[in-house]
């Protein structure tokens, strides 16, 4: 089993030393990787080591860090910026309200190392306006930094400036998107815009920028100060380091969990490391990527975490959040519950994502009241890969996952309902009355 213990880089586990005074995040080695470089290393040399790293993007995507920032700072336009994306998307998940509220310093030293290495003199870190702890604490951080010249004009005495703009909106699942953040920033409806041109030739102010999620900026200290080849000793052979994940229990009111672990580790170790102990018989699913996430039969508990590998099997690491699902699950219900969810939060730009997510809630609602027909099924399949191909951006991607994996693993669960007019636990109810009894929440 992995070191887990050992693997923690950008959250503070309970009982370690509280670093979110400028103080006590120096005493612990803070600041020291953007002294060493300011002071030691040319630009293109931390992109080099970010590149050594095989640091990839934490957001979802998964693309090289060092390659989008060697892009920007290969362009011909002197003035390039930098977005720190720590909006969670899916509301659920606390990776970035738990980066910002416990270790904000290391979320801005990693800013500035982008900074620095792009060449921007100006950075955004945009966040959802309810994570009022992390704002906060993110911003009692800035201070600190400002007051002793870790942020701001001339840092550290040299000739480097760099600002930070903390920006916190509330627009629901389109904000993690990197056209919607930088479209808000210039004060414009949010909404995806086409690409290329890509964020890193043409994004805010139409300048080259460089955006990237909260956990891949939050790496960039760890990497410098301690060098690629110690980052690259933790993680998988195609991703090093480490994710934070939250996991949610399928017990009502229990709390959700915030780990960090390495790449690689299998979803059973994943779920042990967490403290959740549920005997396979228990389960019906585990869900891995949040709301636009595929579920998994407990047959691929031993599947490595990691991005190639859980997207050969319809799942995504998404929003890092890996859901257990109880063994009375119904999985033509959850996949119609998920699109439904997934349906309102469309920003509704595109065409086959706005139309599509809707056509595939109401089919799985017809089946669900035994109004399915033999055809729906082909249907169902001609939507989720419509609404992918017309999309503009990863949401419309990955919406259909939920149809996609249920239909995968479980598809006597559609039959039985088409074909007997029956749920295979028993436990449906047709969608007029359960609209009328219930109020909608995401499973």
């Amino acid at each position: 089993m992995p070191e887990f213990d050992a693997s923690y880089r950008v959250i503070r586990r309970r009982g370690e030393p509280d670093v979110r005074s400028l103080e006590a995040y120096r005493r612990a080695g803070g600041y020291a990787a953007l002294e060493k470089a300011i002071r030691q290393q040319p630009p293109r040399q931390v992109i080099q080591h970010v590149l050594d790293a095989q640091l990839r993007g934490r957001g979802g995507a998964g693309r090289p860090t060092g390659e989008k920032w060697r892009i920007v700072s290969q362009q011909p336009d002197d003035t390039r910026y930098v977005i720190c994306n720590a909006y969670d998307a899916d509301e659920r998940s606390l990776a970035a309200h738990t980066m910002l509220e416990r270790n904000p310093h290391q979320v801005i030293e990693g800013i500035v190392l982008a900074a620095y290495a792009v060449g921007a003199s100006e950075a955004y870190l945009f966040t959802s306006s309810l994570y009022l702890e992390g704002i906060a604490s993110v911003q009692r951080a800035l201070q600190e930094a400002l007051d002793t010249n870790l942020v701001g004009r001339d840092i550290l005495g040299t000739e480097f400036n760099c600002t930070i703009n903390v920006v916190g909106v509330d627009i629901g699942f389109m904000g993690g998107e990197e056209t919607v953040q930088i479209a808000m920033i210039k004060g414009r409806r949010g909404m995806p815009e086409q690409r290329p041109p890509y964020p890193a030739q043409a994004g805010l102010w139409d300048r080259p920028t460089v955006v990237n999620s909260i956990e891949t900026l939050a790496n960039v200290p760890v990497i410098v100060r301690d060098g690629p080849q110690a980052f690259t000793s933790v993680g998988s052979a195609t991703t090093s380091g480490t994710k934070v994940l939250t996991i949610y229990d399928y017990v009502p009111d229990s709390e959700p969990k915030v780990v960090e672990v390495p790449f690689g580790a299998t979803l059973r170790e994943i779920l042990r490391h967490a403290g959740f102990n549920r005997a396979e018989g228990e389960l019906r699913a585990v869900v891995v990527g949040g709301a636009e996430g595929g579920a998994l039969p407990t047959s691929l508990l031993d599947t490595p975490f990691d991005f190639d590998r859980l997207e050969e099997i319809g799942a995504i690491v998404g929003s890092g959040i890996i859901e257990l699902l109880p063994a009375n699950t119904c999985m033509v219900a959850w996949a119609m519950e998920r699109s439904r969810y997934l349906s309102k939060e469309s920003c509704g730009k595109c065409v086959p994502c706005r139309l599509g997510m809707k056509r595939i809630t109401g089919i799985l609602e017809g089946i669900i009241s035994d109004l399915g027909a033999n055809n729906d099924l082909d249907v169902l399949d001609e939507f989720a890969h419509y609404v992918p191909d017309g999309s503009l951006c990863g949401f419309g991607i990955h919406a259909p996952n939920s149809l996609k994996t249920a239909k995968l693993y479980w598809l006597e669960h559609f039959r039985m309902h088409i074909q007997e007019q029956q749920c295979p636990t028993g436990t449906c109810i047709p969608v007029r009355a359960h609209r009328f009894v219930t109020k909608h929440v995401l499973p």
